[in-house]
């Protein structure tokens, strides 16, 4: 469905707004057409972070946890769990706003860092959203979010289409996930229409299965020019307490069209090489963790139907849900299939990677 078919072409305001944050310019990009979000396509190209947080070339699943050589259970056919963060610990995203010209100016020192991260482009800011750079970052595994077109307060569908229509034609990519402007709650009615999840700006930690509102989730935005220890220390806590922590960075010291406060890109470089030495933190973008955690609450709410000494577990993914995603099961024993007669491999890490795609899941004796 093509934005003309839903509506009429946003007409922006020639508005340069600068609060809660973020800033707007009075460019323009011409809304192009797009087909509805669906699972045809991937959010994000390329391979996915490594335990460690680096590259794993030409990889489509996700990394591999700290461990190994985890002998494959031969007990009973029971016990059937889903393993919290992918087998990690704990889990980090890095979302940039603003389409900021520091994060265009800095993206060598992202991108060598290695790790999946998320961008929420401002796609009215015509000079820095036509950079190649993000074309780069797509082809790099990074995801290119929504911080729609105008970055005004008051959500329009209109708005969202618009923005949404800009990064397919220009990437060639759907859009996953959105960033409401000054974490405005009038994003929070239209979000769940075209988003597996919107990011919010109030701080918190998120854990597995708890009842975090998927439209307005926590994150972590510090102060400007804060030291590599605040970062850090935010990290830290959501390790020990085995949760999800999103952290939202405007944009860097410099630039020109200033970020909201800015970090320096040292510090923050240093923060992201002390989430990585960590070894058991799952750093990747929020439409990757996003995913896997709304689909652990789906999963863990399924009473499954029994056959004989077999037990089904069945599904709908929820709305807007990226394809190619899986979770990580154990089980004590006995044998998992999908549809299609497919028997899962034992991973020597500790699972089973069960294909959310298929709908269902079987453990058999």
């Amino acid at each position: 469905m093509t934005l003309s078919s839903r509506g009429s072409n946003l007409s922006m305001l020639a508005v340069a707004l600068t609060a809660g944050g973020c800033i707007v310019r009075n460019d323009h990009v011409p809304a192009p057409a797009r087909p509805e979000n669906s699972n045809a396509a991937s959010g994000a190209a390329g391979p996915p972070a490594s335990a460690a947080g680096g590259v794993v070339p030409g990889s489509a699943a996700l990394p591999a946890p700290p461990g190994g050589r985890v002998p494959r259970p031969n007990g009973p056919a029971a016990g059937l769990t889903v393993l919290d963060w992918a087998g990690f610990k704990a889990a980090v995203s890095y979302t940039f706003d603003d389409t900021n010209s520091s994060q265009i100016q800095h993206y060598d020192e992202l991108a060598a860092l290695g790790v999946r991260m998320t961008f929420y482009l401002i796609t009215g800011k015509t000079k820095e959203f036509g950079d190649s750079t993000w074309t780069r970052a797509v082809r790099d595994g990074h995801e290119i979010g929504s911080h729609t077109r105008s970055h005004q307060h008051l959500a329009t569908t209109a708005d969202l289409e618009a923005s949404d229509d800009d990064i397919l034609q220009r990437f060639g990519v759907p859009v996953w996930t959105m960033a409401a402007p000054y974490g405005d709650g009038s994003y929070r009615a239209l979000a769940p229409t075209r988003y597996l999840v919107n990011r919010g700006v109030a701080n918190g930690l998120i854990a597995p299965n708890d009842d975090t509102d998927p439209y307005n989730l926590f994150c972590y935005a510090p102060p400007g020019n804060a030291p590599a220890g605040a970062f850090n220390a935010q990290i830290d806590a959501a390790r020990a307490a085995g949760k999800w922590k999103t952290v939202l960075v405007h944009g860097f010291l410099g630039g020109t069209d200033g970020a909201y406060q800015p970090v320096g890109i040292g510090e923050f470089v240093a923060s992201v090489n002390h989430a990585k030495s960590l070894g058991d933190v799952w750093i990747d973008t929020v439409a990757s963790v996003g995913a896997y955690w709304r689909a652990q609450k789906m999963f863990s709410a399924i009473t499954p139907s029994t056959s004989g000494n077999s037990k089904t577990w069945s599904w709908t993914l929820p709305p807007h849900f990226p394809p190619g995603k899986v979770l990580r099961v154990k089980v004590e024993g006995g044998t998992l299939t999908q549809p299609g007669g497919r028997i899962l491999a034992w991973d020597e890490h500790g699972y089973y990677e069960v294909a959310l795609d298929a709908g269902s899941l079987t453990l058999s004796p």
